[in-house]
């Protein structure tokens, strides 16, 4: 783990805030000059701290109305059959996020959909085709309590 103090974690809290605020307006939050703010993020990216800088999207602007959360379970717990399920996966544009899980299932995923139709086709057409799945079950989002990145910040 690499030691962050806390100017540091003040200025992730502000990137994540707002990734597009100006070194000028960092600087006034957390009580440096500009070129320090600067040197900071900068060690920051190169640690890999901050990984990349993005938009965050709202699905339901672009028409994705159903947010589907799949538990998979594979026909046997194998490295192979892992990487096999993987490659399928990633041909999948529904899906936003994949997992591997301990536990009963092997791999939880996030899908965005525009509505039931799209979920039955996706699961029909694209799912059911994948032979190393044996079970699936599904649970689709009804609100959002949560979805807060803060939450990762180092205490």
């Amino acid at each position: 783990m690499i030691h962050i103090d806390a100017t540091d974690k003040l200025i992730l809290k502000e990137l994540v805030k707002n990734g597009k605020q100006s070194m000028k307006e960092i600087s006034a939050k957390v009580n440096l000059s500009p070129t320090p703010v600067y040197d900071r993020i900068k060690k920051l990216e190169n640690e890999g701290i901050i990984e990349k800088y993005a938009a965050i999207i709202d699905p339901e602007k672009l028409g994705f109305e159903l947010v589907v959360y799949m538990q998979i379970k594979l026909i046997r717990h194998q490295e192979e059959l892992f990487k096999q399920f993987a490659e399928h996966i990633m041909q999948f544009e529904e899906v936003v996020e994949v997992v591997m899980v301990s536990g009963e299932y092997d791999a939880l995923m996030k899908l965005y959909l525009k509505d039931m139709t799209e979920y039955n086709d996706f699961v029909l057409k694209k799912i059911s085709k994948i032979d190393i799945i044996s079970h699936v079950i599904s649970s689709f989002v009804l609100s959002s309590i949560s979805g807060n990145i803060q939450a990762i910040m180092p205490r």
